[in-house]
C-alpha cells in the first residue's frame, strides 16, 4: 500500500461479454496479478472493472480483457486511469 505503482483504471468492455463467463475470467486474472477492485455486468450488456494495484499488473489485466474467455467477442475496451483510493482489499464479482 502506498506504493509508487500503486494505480486504479476502471475498464468498460462492450460485445459478447455477458452470459460468456467474462466476470469469472476477469476475477481469476485479478487475483493471479494480486489486484483488487470489481467486476460487475452493467444493464446494458458491458462489463465494467474497477481494478486498483501494480500499474504493469493492471496493463496485463487490460490486454487479457481485451482478448476475452472463450465465447466472448470484445469489441471495445476501454481503460480510464484514475486516482487509487485504497478502498478495496480483494477481487470479487458483483452480482
Amino acid at each position: 500500500m502506498g506504493s509508487k505503482n500503486n494505480s486504479r483504471a476502471k475498464i468498460l468492455v462492450r460485445g459478447k461479454v455477458q452470459g460468456v463467463g467474462f466476470r469469472y475470467y476477469i476475477l481469476q486474472r485479478a487475483q493471479e496479478c494480486r489486484l483488487s477492485g470489481y467486476t460487475q455486468n452493467l444493464p446494458g450488456g458491458e462489463v465494467e472493472t474497477v481494478v486498483e494495484g501494480d500499474k504493469m499488473f493492471i496493463e496485463d489485466l487490460y490486454r487479457a480483457i481485451q482478448r476475452g474467455p472463450k465465447g466472448s467477442e470484445v469489441k471495445e475496451a476501454l481503460i480510464t486511469w484514475e486516482d487509487p483510493k485504497g478502498n478495496f482489499r480483494t477481487f470479487e464479482i458483483k452480482k
